[in-house]
């Protein structure tokens, strides 16, 4: 067994373990800022311990200054020597040789993942060894067991088998149960953009760095604001197009949604929420790009929905009327090709169309609108045909109720060119697209 122990100061909610998820399955916290992590059969994918060390370390200076860091055989061991040895990391076997040169007040951090029952019984331990002329742990490994057990009961037991790594504390996997949420209180008041968006990306790399460890992405966020004056409040929900850890484009979305707020009264708490759904695990090449151009224009896309613009690309369906034969799409799919050819009873047929032939050719307007709108006995005698006969007809479910369109093009008064048609059941003409 190897295990990383992490001292991390100001993190008294459990929800900080998550975050090492990504080192190992097996992590625990240990009330008030202790965080174990077995790494004894992940390391190999970091490169080894060091490799593993190294992007803990900067992981936990990134997120919480002050934090220190050590790996060891046992947890116990590993506490202490994050305590006084800071970012030590003791070789497999190595670890009373590393422990033997300290202090016995070190006795103290000596814990692991179960912490004293009573410390005054270690203290009184100390200072009694102390009595005795000893001072280095070295030293008090040569006392027996029977000897601390007839003394100190339990305790001198507990502490003679960590003292020569036999105290098997085993760290099971962590199943995530914390709410993904940051809170945010402000001593002062913030009535300024960037410290608020400051403020924000913090908390929201903490969420972020906890979703990697749990292998999921961030389908939106959902930002609290509790303004300081008239128990004023502000909810922002941002949801890109499609789930992911891009902070950048969070952060961008977020940026955007505050900007329009008010900050005269400022904020005094903030709190952020992720919904997260499962990450989809996907294999890339080693010289692909790890962002492609599908995430680049999702970000876009995701932008432009933000600012209530629809933008994305047009994708043709299988319907009669003009309105409904097409929607947008954030994604873009490659257009099945369509083919003429029949193959029945080993006799190929083509299809040619003769009827209608010249509408493949005819020309549709640059800008339709998603409905038909109705055309005032006024306004249509104002409008000039420039075709006597209808250029189009369509007929939506003939067997059933058709509408029974029949199309024309018409200039209106200040010579722009319409698209127009008669809803021959209802009588009535409709304005239906515009030609540039």
């Amino acid at each position: 067994m190897r295990t990383l122990c992490l001292n991390l100061p100001k993190a008294e909610r459990p929800a900080v373990a998550e975050t090492f998820l990504a080192f190992s399955p097996r992590v625990h916290y240990r009330d008030p800022r202790w965080v174990f992590v077995d790494i004894a059969s992940t390391a190999h994918l970091f490169g080894g311990e060091g490799g593993l060390f190294r992007e803990a370390r900067k992981m936990v200076c990134d997120f919480y200054p002050g934090a220190t860091a050590a790996v060891a055989d046992t947890p116990a061991a590993a506490q202490v020597l994050s305590e006084l040895k800071p970012f030590s990391l003791v070789a497999p076997q190595a670890e009373s040789n590393e422990l033997g040169d300290l202090p016995l007040s070190a006795l103290i951090h000596l814990e692991g993942l179960v912490a004293w029952r009573a410390v005054r019984e270690v203290e009184s331990m100390i200072d009694f060894f102390y009595s005795l002329g000893l001072k280095k742990i070295n030293e008090l490994q040569q006392v027996s067991l029977s000897s601390l057990r007839e003394r100190w009961g339990d305790t001198g037991m507990v502490v003679w088998r960590r003292l020569h790594g036999r105290d098997k504390q085993i760290i099971s996997p962590l199943v995530p149960t914390e709410p993904l949420t940051e809170y945010m209180h402000f001593d002062f008041a913030v009535s300024l953009l960037p410290l608020l968006l400051h403020s924000t990306e913090r908390a929201l790399n903490r969420l972020f760095a906890r979703l990697q460890g749990r292998g999921e992405f961030a389908v939106k966020a959902l930002l609290h604001l509790h303004c300081e004056y008239s128990n004023r409040y502000h909810l922002i929900e941002i949801k890109p197009v499609k789930a992911s850890r891009q902070i950048d484009l969070y952060m961008k979305l977020i940026e955007n949604k505050l900007a329009e707020i008010d900050l005269e009264n400022p904020i005094k708490e903030m709190s952020i929420e992720i919904i997260p759904c499962s990450e989809k695990i996907q294999q890339l090449d080693f010289w692909e790009p790890r962002e492609t151009d599908q995430d680049k224009l999702q970000s876009l896309i995701s932008v432009f929905q933000q600012a209530s613009l629809t933008t994305g690309f047009l994708r043709p369906q299988s319907e009669i009327m003009p309105e409904d034969s097409w929607e947008i799409s954030a994604e873009f799919l490659p257009s099945q090709l369509l083919e003429d050819t029949i193959d029945i009873d080993g006799q190929a047929f083509q299809l040619k169309p003769t009827y209608s032939q010249s509408l493949s050719d005819s020309p549709r307007p640059s800008r339709l609108l998603p409905e038909p709108e109705p055309l005032s006995p006024a306004r249509l005698r104002k409008l000039k045909f420039i075709t006597a006969q209808p250029v189009e007809r369509l007929e939506d479910g003939w067997w059933d109720t058709s509408r029974g369109r029949d199309y024309y093009f018409a200039l209106s008064a200040e010579g722009q060119a319409l698209w127009v048609f008669h809803d021959r059941i209802e009588n009535q003409y409709y304005l239906h697209g515009y030609f540039d």
